[in-house]
Parts: structure tokens; sequence; C-alpha cells
């Protein structure tokens, strides 16, 4: 019975590869759609690099995990691309699914695409990632490149409306499909832990700290201490650069810090958390805001990418702060810190708002028509 599914080869970054776009593929295989679908795993996963100095961003990126670490990765990557042809004549999939992100990951993506294509395979293109100053930073021959990639795909899949208005001028004729990042059901957990006195405060920093705002944040301590106000700050996936940076500044008291946790560590520490602060330079949708609102926690955000479509008006369930602005940020932790009553109230409209937009009955549907769809498209 399960030979008679169609079946769907998803390309993309697998475990033990962790982030938001390996969380989006485990909860679609996860889903429902396992029971109408058969998902056949193909990775694209390297190595990961850890600890290197400054941003783990952008072309550069390839080349800070040193001298063995870039000959592996261009090994692996070149048997994933030859044995990925084999894999779609021997298992024949109804739909490919490639995930592609930006800089060199969406170049590797538009090969997965292209052959997908010259086999006759209907593919779905996902993109997401920082794409837009990916976009930005590309040269005029890059930029044709990018256009010409983004028109192969049967179905071409965004993370959310600012998305699609970005691209829509890039020339593609075939349909542009909104899916959002989700969260599974079972995942809304009523709150068990109380709002502690001074308030729980969390920023996941990874590999790209400045981005993540990692040192806005650091400024809005340094204000937070003068101004005599108390909060409780942990800063997760610190790079050991980054510790060193905190040490050096005499700031590492005021904080807790952590490493690289696997996603079921990273979830217990967001159900410890009452604030997530998401306040990112650049963000594609972030899938780490998604999980903490589920779970309970309030936020503070830039209105970076989808940002503002997640959390929806300022005030109700996440405080919108210009990107960069530590003063601004500053004030509204100490307005938080200072009010149980309205974290509480922020805390559970979060939660309300992932149930009513961010579940995988909504995000389902939507992939289900896209198999569909790209199917349909390729005739």
């Amino acid at each position: 019975m399960n030979a008679a599914r169609p079946k769907v080869l998803m390309v993309g970054p697998w475990p033990p590869t962790q982030g938001g776009v390996t969380t989006f593929m485990c909860n679609v295989v996860s889903s429902p759609l396992r029971e109408q679908y058969d998902f056949i795993p193909f990775t694209t996963s390297r190595p990961g690099k850890r600890n290197v100095k400054g941003d783990n961003y952008g072309y550069a990126a390839v080349f800070r995990g040193g001298f063995k670490r870039v000959v592996q990765g261009i090994l692996i990557t070149l048997c994933h691309l030859v044995t990925y042809p084999w894999v779609v004549v021997v298992r024949r999939p109804t739909v490919i699914q490639v995930q592609a992100s930006d800089f060199q990951a969406f170049w590797e993506a538009a090969l997965y695409v292209l052959m997908g294509k010259i086999l006759r395979r209907p593919t779905v293109l996902r993109i997401g990632g920082h794409f837009n100053r990916f976009w930005e930073s590309s040269g005029a021959g890059a930029r044709a490149a990018i256009q010409w990639t983004l028109r192969q795909p049967a179905v071409l899949v965004v993370q959310s409306e600012y998305w699609k208005n970005y691209v829509a001028g890039f020339g593609r004729t075939g349909p542009t499909i909104i899916l959002n990042n989700f969260v599974p059901e079972i995942l809304v957990e009523k709150r068990t832990l109380p709002v502690l006195s001074p308030p729980r405060f969390l920023l996941y920093c990874g590999e790209t700290p400045r981005l993540k705002g990692a040192y806005v944040l650091l400024d809005a301590l340094r204000e937070l201490v003068a101004r005599g106000v108390k909060v409780d700050v942990t800063l997760m996936a610190v790079t050991i650069s980054l510790r060193d940076e905190i040490v050096k500044a005499g700031l590492d008291r005021h904080f807790t810090m952590l490493g690289f946790l696997s996603h079921d560590e990273a979830l217990a520490t967001l159900r410890r958390t009452d604030v997530l602060l998401q306040i990112s330079l650049s963000e594609g949708f972030p899938n780490i805001l998604l999980e903490a609102m589920a779970l309970g926690c309030a936020a503070i955000v830039t209105p970076v990418g989808a940002i503002p479509e997640i959390v929806g008006p300022d005030g109700e369930c996440a405080f919108i702060v210009p990107a960069g602005h530590a003063s601004v940020l500053a004030d509204r932790m100490t307005r938080l810190a200072s009010d149980p009553g309205l974290l509480a109230r922020m805390a559970a409209a979060a939660q309300a708002r992932v149930v009513e937009c961010f579940t995988e009955r909504t995000a389902t549907r939507v992939l289900d028509h896209t198999y569909q769809l790209a199917r349909h498209e390729q005739g």
C-alpha cells in the first residue's frame, strides 16, 4: 500500500545539522502528511563549523573552518551532487523538494533543481535565509543567474508575504506559494513555570552573533547596569570567540552563557525563558521565534524579514524595536522587568497567535496543494 503513495525527495540539510531549515524538514516528515506521502531524505549536510572568528556568514564563511574543513566540505558536496541523479533515477520521486538558503547554499540548491528538471521530475524550490542580503550584495551577473534559477522550478515556495513581494519582480511566471514555518501542535504547552522577578530573557547567538544582535544586547545590558535594572539574561549558542569578548568586556557576570545545544535541549531552555530576544539585523522566518511563542514566551523583536507577520501588531505578543538600537531595547526590557502582568498577557497572546496561524494544520494543507500543483505544472 505504501508503494502506491506519491514519493517526495526532500533535499536539504538533515540532522545532525541544526537550524531552521532542518527543523522545518523534520516537522514536515513527522506531520500528518506522512500518511499521504513517502518522504525520502537526501542530505546536503557538511561537517559543521563552530567557534570561528567573526560571523560565519556569506561567501567567506566557506574558508573560516580551516583548510581541512574546506577540502572536506568540497569533497562531501561533490559526493552529494554525483549521488543525487542516481537517487532520482532509482527512487523515481513524484516530486522533488529542494531547500535553498543564501550565498553558496543557494547555488548548490540551483544545481539540484537543474538536475531534477533535466531528469523531468516536478521540482519545488523553497527559499529562505537572508535572501535580501544575498540579492543586494550580488553583482549584475549573479543577479541574472538568481533570477534564472528562480524561474526553473515548477513551484517556488517562499516563507511569507514579505518574501513573495520581494521576489515578485524577478521575472518568474510560474506559481509562487507562501508556506510559513510552523510548529507541531504538541509543542503548544501550558506554561507551568511562573514569571520570575527579574524575568528571564534569552538570545540565540549562533554562528552569526552580529547579525543576531548579540552586540546590540551587550550595549543594552551596559545601559541596564547603569540604570540599576536587574535582568536575567541567557545567551544560547555562544561561540568561544564571542565568550572571550564578553569576558574581556567584564560583562560575563551579567550573562548565563550556553554553548550549541541539541534541539531538545534548546526547547528545554525555552521552557525556562520568559522573553525571547529576536533582535536580528536581518532574518528570514525564524523558527526559534515560533517555538518560543508556542511555549508561552513573550518577545522583543526587530521588524526585519517576516518577523512583523509572525508577531502581529506591536505590543500584543511582542515589542517591536528598531534594529541596532540598544537604548530602545533597554527601555523595553526595563518595562517587561517592571510589569509581570503585562509580560504574562503578551506571552498568552503569543501562544494564541501561534495556535491560530502557525501550526501544522495550516501548513500541511498548503504543502499538499504545492505538491499537487508541481505535478500539474510539470505536465
